[in-house]
């Protein structure tokens, strides 16, 4: 009798070793390892009871340490104990960079507070063992500055989501990086003009202009300490503006980067992401930042790295 074993792939990324029956290029391949994380095709359980939402193109279902997530026409997805996710496809025509995208978003950040760690919504360079954050409203120009930085020298860390924690040696809070990609809106690429961003070969979704760079070569796989928070935000002002904020202002812009907050309904995830948010705005400098809408990334990068004295590898 014949045997038949389907692929696995072993991968790393959000700080956890992953083994896989889905291929994703988005991930640091690794050896074959013990994993914290199984990803499997098959059949979703259903759900019973729980906190739910539908849409007309989602429906989600929170239940203790169980999430059913729903995207019509494309994939349902069940993840559970932080340890495990259950894809089952709809639709056999959607194409794979669709169903993983959904796995690398609000998927994986259940499981990450399944695992008491917080999602958090932000792009990081590495400056002296400790990372310099910028986060911000959607369409702020966060991953246009990362950006524009590694353009300038700067070491990338990561972009789109980080992965928050508490360091076990100093009770710290530390940030881990999720993926080794960077997603560029067209508009964005034509404004940074660069070759190091030009390459449109990886499209995040076929129905949207914006795609990924990868940097897996020099990817970190290690935990780093945060130094500043940058929160970036358009304004109609004609200039850049600088302001440092502390406490309640401060804790209520950095809860509001936490990735897919909808998901943080328990007990245990809010006091998680309190005392989290409530730590990490009190060791750190958070910095809003607002620049004139019509602003272009040189002048945004010449401003950041003026006023925060960022130190760049590149001789000007």
């Amino acid at each position: 009798m014949l045997a038949f074993f389907k692929p696995m792939f072993y991968y790393f990324g959000f700080g956890i070793n992953i083994k896989s029956e889905i291929e994703f290029p988005e991930l640091v391949e690794t050896e074959r390892s013990d994993s914290s994380l199984m990803i499997r095709i098959g059949t979703i359980p259903e759900i019973s009871g729980g906190i739910s939402f539908s849409s007309s193109d989602f429906t989600y279902v929170i239940q203790n340490n169980e999430f059913l997530f729903t995207v019509n026409n494309v994939a349902k997805y069940y993840a559970k104990n932080g340890n495990e996710i259950i894809v089952e496809i709809l639709n056999p025509e959607v194409d794979g960079r669709s169903i993983r995208l959904y796995i690398l978003a609000t998927v994986m950040a259940a499981i990450l507070l399944q695992k008491n760690k917080l999602p958090f919504h932000a792009s990081a360079i590495i400056r002296d063992n400790n990372l310099l954050l910028i986060s911000g409203e959607s369409g702020a120009g966060k991953s246009t500055l990362l950006a524009s930085l590694i353009n300038n020298g700067h070491t990338v860390f990561c972009d789109d989501i980080l992965v928050l924690s508490r360091s076990l040696s100093n009770s710290k809070i530390i940030a881990t990086a999720s993926y080794p990609m960077i997603k560029l809106w067209e508009d964005s690429i034509e404004k940074l003009n660069n070759a190091q961003f030009s390459n449109r070969s990886f499209r995040i979704r076929h129905d949207l202009n914006k795609y990924g760079f990868f940097f897996h070569n020099t990817f970190d796989k290690r935990s780093y300490p945060i130094e500043k928070i940058i929160i970036l935000k358009k304004g109609n002002q004609t200039q850049f503006v600088l302001n440092k904020i502390k406490d309640t202002e401060a804790f209520i812009a950095v809860s509001k980067q936490i990735y897919r907050p909808f998901l943080i309904q328990s007990i245990e995830n809010k006091t998680l992401s309190f005392k989290l948010i409530s730590d990490l705005i009190s060791n750190v400098d958070v910095l809003e930042i607002t620049r004139p809408v019509d602003s272009k990334p040189k002048d945004l990068l010449e401003f950041i790295e003026s006023n925060l004295r960022l130190r760049s590898s590149i001789v000007k």
